[in-house]
Order: C-alpha cells, then structure tokens, then sequence
C-alpha cells in the first residue's frame, strides 16, 4: 500500500515519517510533498493509495488537496492531520470523502496504524496511474464507499430534537441520556464526528446561554473539552458536556432569582402607598412567598418588610420637603395610620417626623 505525506513542514514529515514501522505493516511511504501542487504531481505520476496532509499549508491548503483528490482520484483514500480548531475545514474535507481527522498535536504511531488499517478495510483501492487493474470491486461485486459515510459530522434531526428539548426543559437527566446515546454510536470512534458533534452540541449550549443573557463562550469550552475528543471516550466526553449544561442551568437559577427580587422591589417602589405585602408581592411576580423572602434577603441584605418600610420612609421625607401635612403623608406613603407612621420613622431615621421637618426647615433659614 503507497503512502504520500503531504506537508509543508520537514520536522512534522519527519514525525510523522517515524511514527510507524511502514514495511512492517505493508504500508511504503513512496513520496513526500511539501505544498499542494506537488502533491498533485505525485499523484499524476505515481501509483498512490492513500494520502496523509496537512490541512494548513501556504498557497493552497487541504480542503483544496481533498478537493482534488475527490474529483479526479475517487478510489484514493485520505487522512487530515491539523489541529482541533479548524471546524469549517474539517467538515469540507471529511465531505470531500477524506477517511477521517486526527489531531497532529497528538496523533501516535498505535492511532495512525489503527487508521490506516481501517481504511484498508474500509476504502476500495485502485491503482492511480493509468494502466488498469481488476479491482476489488469489480471481482467481489462490491459497492465502493461513499465519501464521508464511517463519519457522522451532524446530529440528526431526531438527535437535535431531544437534545435540544431537554436543554429547553432544563432536564440535565434527559440531556446526559440523549449525549450518552449519541456517544455511543459506531461513527463516534472518529475524531473527527467527535469534534463535529461535540461542537454542534457546544452551539446549542451557547444558543440557550444567550437566549438568558448566561456568561459561555463555546471556544473556551471546547478547549477544556479537548482531552477527552482525543481520548475517544464517548461516555467521559458526554458527561464533560453535561457538567458544561450544570453549570448553565446553575447560573440561569442565579440569574432567575435575580431577575425576580428586581421585579419585588419594583413591585415596591410603584405600590408602596397600598396595603401590600410580601403574600401579595410574590403572587405578583408569580413565585412561592417563602422562596421569594429568602433571595429577597440574601441580594438585598435587608428583609422584604425592611425594605417597605425604607421605601415609605423615603417617601414620606420627599412629601415632608415639600410641605405636606403630616397626616396626609402617613396616609399617601401606605402607613395604616399616624401613630405607626411615627413609630416606623423614628425607628429608621432616629428623629420623629415632626422633628425632622423643624430640622430640614431650620437648614432653609
């Protein structure tokens, strides 16, 4: 079986050169490219049945090879090699009928020979020079592969459907199953339908973390995640994408409780001059009284009562500037009658109402 390496780098040729024992396992690596364009002179000119290349190389890159490749030598089979974060390449490729992706900064000589292996078992060979052969094919009557189809480099619109309605239910338990269920699959033992699902998933995620303005950036996330792509572990790397969805669900709670302590205190601030209370104020907003009192305290550091009787007091010292009746702003300000108006004033500002307005009126003169 000929080998062709393609890349524009020498020291990663010689890596990749050193990392199997060739004629060991009837592979020859027969010819060694740098760019593009001597990749297709190699292969106009040498009988090569599979191509290991660099995505990222000057002029043309390996979308453009693949491309190529997929046009005018079909029955040649196709290896990317390049780092995790060229998603759009990737896929291009791997429809381009490339047999999969491994990670360059991690590939090992057990991963390249267990790839090259599958594609031999995979994959119809036939010779790409132009004196014709009986292939396989033809002999055993079977049908060639088609391009990409070991791959899967999308959910399903089933796949999507219950992943995508149990991160809308907030139902963590759904959406491990549905991971452990996708990750599980055959097309899951290539880092390439790892990568492409994974980000897939990570974009849903950042989708419902926009939806509830939620801190998530799905680069860094997929960064994180990266070790467990390349393991190949499908159950680890389900539950590192379940504990990315915890922690959503996590902070949207605390977004939540947010959300509903700044409808309480609006509540406040436009109904104090009512009887309300924290009873009325909850069913208000549509939240259970007790769950309500509890993050009211814990965000405002004063109690839903507290914070009422601030808001009246506040109040009443704007009508008492402006010269109202002391009467009329118990009254106006929600205080069941003057007495307490004046037991609530007093415990909060240290001064009685009337000694407050001597004293406001004393500043003027």
């Amino acid at each position: 079986m000929n080998i062709l390496l393609v890349d524009d780098e020498v020291l990663a040729i010689q890596y990749i050169a050193g990392l199997v024992d060739w004629s060991a396992n009837g592979y020859r690596v027969c010819a060694i490219a740098h760019s593009v364009a001597e990749a297709k002179q190699a292969l106009e000119t040498m009988d090569i049945n599979i191509v290991i290349f660099d995505v990222f190389m000057p002029e043309e890159n390996g979308v453009s090879l693949s491309s190529f490749i997929a046009k005018y030598y079909p029955r040649v089979g196709m290896l990317a090699l390049s780092s995790y974060d060229t998603y759009d390449y990737v896929r291009e490729i791997l429809k381009n009928g490339a047999h999969d992706y491994i990670l360059k900064h991690r590939v090992t000589g057990d991963q390249l020979l267990a790839c090259l292996k599958s594609m031999e078992a995979n994959l119809i060979f036939a010779p790409s020079s132009s004196t014709a052969k009986p292939s396989i094919e033809t002999s055993l009557q079977i049908e060639p592969q088609k391009p990409g189809e070991s791959h899967q480099l999308a959910l399903t619109l089933e796949q999507q459907n219950h992943i995508l309605l149990a991160i809308e239910q907030r139902n963590l338990v759904s959406f491990t199953t549905a991971l452990q269920d996708v990750y599980s699959l055959p097309a899951m033992q290539f880092t390439a339908s790892r990568l492409m699902i994974t980000k897939e998933i990570l974009d849903f995620l950042a989708a419902f973390a926009s939806k509830y303005s939620l801190s998530f950036q799905s680069e860094p996330e997929l960064s994180l995640l990266i070790r467990l792509i390349d393991q190949g572990d499908g159950q680890l790397l389900a539950a590192g994408l379940s504990d990315r969805y915890r922690s959503l669900l996590e902070l949207l709670q605390q977004s939540s409780a947010s959300h509903n302590v700044q409808l309480a205190a609006s509540y406040v601030d436009h109904f104090y001059y009512k009887n309300i209370s924290l009873e009325k104020c909850a069913k208000s907003i549509g939240v259970n009284a007790s769950y309500l009192s509890r993050i009211f305290h814990h965000e405002m550091k004063v109690t839903f009562s507290k914070y009422l009787s601030l808001t009246r007091i506040q109040k009443a010292k704007t009508k008492i500037l402006q010269g109202c009746p002391l009467k009329q702003v118990a009254g106006d300000c929600g205080f069941k009658n003057y007495n307490y108006f004046f037991k609530v004033f007093k415990d909060v500002e240290g001064i009685t109402p009337i000694g407050y307005m001597e004293q406001e009126l004393g500043k003027k003169n």
